[in-house]
């Protein structure tokens, strides 16, 4: 049970029902929490699409299920990847993560997920910030470093609120697309 109730649409201020359309956010429960505060919420996620828009769909994917995993973040990584799927990482390139070996992916995106991994654990070093400047811009650099802080701290914030995730049992930190299809479809 959430330390925060989860609020219902009724509950929050007409002005901010827009928020919680399918189109945009649908019925999360992070969003529910959040809705205690619609004004911060709604900067947030202006906040957040400025630092998607920087990295495109599937790499802001696969460095929120890094962060999740490094964090032992089971809310994080179930609800990511239930969106991760749609934004075309593969249920291997999810399994990857889980089990720590970046190995199957290319070396732009491993040097990514090794950059998201120090900057989580703030070890970050000059050769990983090396080998991450020959595929990212300085813009993208920033954007990434600024994800990954932000999802350390949802992390931590999900952790404190006690949040439950929606519907089922935990996908797992290696999903098979069984259990993925009869948590998600």
């Amino acid at each position: 049970m959430s330390r925060l109730p989860l609020l219902e649409l009724d509950d929050i201020p007409e002005e901010y029902h827009h928020l919680f359309t399918d189109e945009y956010l649908g019925d999360r429960h992070i969003f529910r929490a959040w809705a205690h505060n619609p004004e911060v919420l709604e900067a947030t996620l202006e906040y957040l699409n400025v630092l998607y828009d920087q990295l495109g769909q599937r790499r802001k994917e696969l460095v929120i299920l890094t962060v999740a995993r490094a964090r032992g973040a089971r809310y994080e990584w179930h609800q990511h990847v239930d969106i991760a799927r749609d934004k075309e990482v593969t249920i291997e390139e999810m399994q990857a993560i889980g089990g720590g070996d970046l190995s199957v992916f290319d070396d732009a995106e491993f040097v990514l997920l090794q950059y998201a991994r120090a900057v989580e654990s703030g070890t970050v070093t000059d050769q990983i910030h090396d080998a991450l400047t020959r595929h990212y811009s300085s813009g993208e650099i920033v954007a990434l470093g600024l994800l990954v802080d932000f999802y350390v701290g949802l992390c931590n914030y999900i952790a404190s609120v006690d949040l439950p995730f929606e519907g089922g049992e935990f996908v797992g930190w290696t999903p098979d697309e069984k259990t993925v299809s009869e948590l998600f479809d």
